[in-house]
């Protein structure tokens, strides 16, 4: 996108416009200029240069500060010329803005950008010269709430400056969340800017200013958009009633082989198609979709690319609502590809086929013994949606998810996104009754916009948990502004996700320790939470943990105390976390959670944390666990922790849908990451 800087003169006039606090300044283009503009101004004043190839003035020595006579107004000003020169000899100086030199405060950054796949992105952070160096900033996808941009100044490490600390008055927040209002709505209704950082504007205790605006807008207009076209509705992948396996092979070794053999336990009519073959795997060959004497739902088609059009159109004409297009060579290989991939989305527009992929793996739904790839492992059914941008780690989760016994209600490979993209899969998922949570594994969303507002819909209900790609290439490009610094596309991704209820994961195994959490227990109704356990070092490090992650530690009633001394030896710690001592035994935890049973209305997460003693058999703890979590409408959270002793319990929760964390650091930042995301005024615990 061509693009230029306004001059700071422009910039502050924007900002005047809609109320946004500027100091008083002049635009002059002579040095004669500049020191009457100084007197009409008062000392003391700012200077600084105004140049077009100057982006970053401070460091080409262009801005100075404190002038505070004419004397040092005109050595200011030589100044300015001599470091300009120096810095970019082809720069020209088209004049100096001088301001009035606003007191010293709190430096703070405003700034904004069009990310490609969300839109326009809010950014407010510490400013001053340090931005990149703090790293402190909060990010929203515009339009947001009112209220959202006064959560953004919380979230902040800084917002203990604006609060106020150690006798330091608090500073005006009001103003702030006012400032951040006007330049949202000066963002969204100005189609010409394409990014800007107001920095610093400084905040006081009352009142504040933006003393330095660095806007870039559009050089020239955009091309007028096109009317989008009305697409075909998306189709119920999970349920196919028929599949066609267009390039079906009886040759081991090959794609078509591999995907046919895969389905041949599909619960549905299943028909391979290849002109040279009479029969495959005993099943017999059409030479042509067309020649398919019954209805096709979806067809799988593993064949050259140059073919693939061609197959897809004869699809889309014969009534087929889906196409899962194994093949590669598209848009990832080159010129060539890109213009074949175009082609084959104009087939599909045509004739309303919907498209998964091309250069995908396939789609693999448990509950039908449907598996449409080419990998040899096929998952265990169970209630985890997962969608995926890569290939390699939908067969590096399969492998490793059987011996976890993790189940799937679905594994989507997304390929290109030609067609359909995360959105279209998202809606396909959450209208499963099957699917209790869902995984995305992320390089792209297209059309972020829609996917946010989807996700959003689907907050508090059925929790969407995503990996995103890309954390480490915030500098592979030079930024011309801080908050395209600061605001990188994994940044914004992350940011966007949490905005919309998303929880973000950092790992595939944090992913799916959120998923299986939340699929056996259900989003919590609250924070309010108890530790139970049987080694107080563990419950004082997990009272640690809980703070952490925003979770608070109830205070026992008296009533509670009172049934528990009634039961537990003199000893106990008469306080949350519940210690049960050393001795215990899976019969003394029962008695426990009994007392928890009745009053659960006081609770909204228990965590079960046991370490191995000699008087424990931890498959009866593991089964009085289960008891709890059936019996409660709150969230129960196991820490077994140990080694072999364990692993009979532990696969015993695993039967019972309910995960174990070994590691107590782990079980606390899952239960963080589900609180923050979740609505806690809709709770809801899937039925036993």
């Amino acid at each position: 996108m061509d693009r230029r800087l306004l001059t700071e003169k422009d910039g502050y006039e924007l900002l005047t416009r809609y109320g946004i606090p500027v100091p008083a300044y002049r635009f002059v283009t002579t040095h004669e200029e500049a020191a009457v503009a100084a007197e009409d101004i008062g000392f003391p004043v700012v200077v600084k240069v105004v140049s077009g190839q100057i982006i970053h003035k401070t460091d080409a020595g262009g801005v100075v500060l404190h002038i505070a006579s004419h004397e040092a107004l005109v050595e200011a000003l030589l100044d300015i010329d001599q470091k300009v020169a120096t810095y970019d000899s082809q720069a020209v100086i088209s004049g100096y803005l001088v301001e009035q030199e606003m007191k010293s405060g709190t430096e703070l950054l405003i700034g904004g950008k069009i990310d490609s796949a969300f839109g326009k992105v809010l950014t407010v952070g510490m400013g001053g010269i340090f931005v990149e160096l703090l790293h402190d900033f909060s990010m929203r996808v515009l339009p947001v709430d009112a209220p959202e941009y006064r959560a953004m100044i919380h979230e902040m490490a800084g917002y203990r400056l604006i609060s106020g600390y150690r006798g330091h008055k608090p500073l005006d927040e009001q103003t702030l969340v006012d400032i951040l209002e006007k330049i949202g709505r000066l963002f969204l209704e100005d189609e010409r800017i394409v990014e800007f950082d107001i920095n610093p504007l400084v905040l006081w205790d009352n009142g504040a200013c933006a003393v330095d605006a660095r806007i870039f807008i559009k050089s020239t207009p955009e091309k007028p958009q096109v009317t989008p076209q009305i697409l075909s509705p998306v189709p119920d992948l999970l349920h196919p009633s028929s599949i066609a396996v267009v390039g079906a092979s009886r040759t081991p070794g090959k794609v078509g082989y591999a995907v046919f053999r895969n389905l041949l336990n599909f619960q549905g009519e299943l028909y391979p198609v290849n002109p040279n073959a009479g029969d495959i795997l005993g099943k017999k060959v059409y030479p042509t979709i067309s020649s398919i004497p019954s209805p096709v739902e979806m067809v799988v088609i593993a064949t050259p690319a140059v073919t693939v059009p061609d197959i897809v159109k004869e699809a889309g004409e014969k009534g087929v609502k889906s196409a899962v297009i194994l093949t590669a060579g598209f848009k990832e290989t080159g010129d060539a590809g890109r213009e074949l991939e175009e082609e084959l989305l104009k087939v599909a527009r045509e004739t309303g086929i919907r498209i998964v992929g091309p250069n995908c793996l396939g789609i693999i739904i448990p509950p039908l013994d449907l598996n449409a790839t080419f990998d040899v492992q096929s998952p265990l059914s169970g209630q985890i949606g997962f969608i995926s941008q890569s290939g390699a780690i939908i067969t590096t989760v399969l492998d490793w998810s059987i011996s976890r016994r993790i189940g799937f209600s679905s594994v989507i490979s997304v390929g290109n996104q030609t067609d359909m993209g995360f959105l279209e899969y998202l809606q396909v998922l959450d209208q499963d009754p099957h699917t209790y949570a869902v995984i995305l594994y992320v390089e792209e969303i297209r059309d972020g916009h829609a996917f946010l507002a989807y996700a959003k819909n689907m907050r508090g209900r059925k929790p969407v948990i995503a990996l995103k790609s890309g954390s480490s290439v915030r500098g592979r490009e030079a930024a011309s502004s801080h908050t395209g610094s600061l605001a990188g596309s994994y940044e914004t991704y992350i940011a966007a996700f949490k905005q919309s209820g998303v929880i973000p994961a950092y790992s595939l195994a944090e992913a799916f320790d959120i998923a299986r959490l939340v699929v056996s227990e259900g989003y919590p109704k609250g924070k309010r939470t108890i530790i139970l356990t049987n080694a107080g070092g563990f419950g004082v490090l997990a009272s640690d943990y809980a703070e952490k992650s925003a979770m608070e530690m109830i205070t026992l009633s008296d009533q509670v105390i009172e049934e528990l001394n009634s039961i537990l030896p003199d000893s106990w710690s008469h306080k949350n976390p519940v210690d049960l001592l050393g001795d215990s035994n899976a019969s003394r935890f029962a008695r426990v959670f009994d007392v928890m049973i009745k009053y659960q209305h006081l609770w909204d997460i228990a965590v079960v944390i046991t370490a191995p003693v000699a008087m424990m058999d931890p498959k009866n703890l593991a089964h009085e666990m289960i008891r709890l979590s059936r019996f409660t409408h709150s969230m129960v959270v196991g820490c077994l922790l140990g080694g072999d002793s364990m692993k009979s319990a532990i696969d015993m929760l695993g039967e019972a849908h309910i995960p174990n964390y070994q590691d107590l650091q782990d079980a606390f930042r899952t239960v963080g990451a589900i609180l923050e995301s979740c609505n806690l005024d809709s709770p809801t615990k899937p039925s036993p």
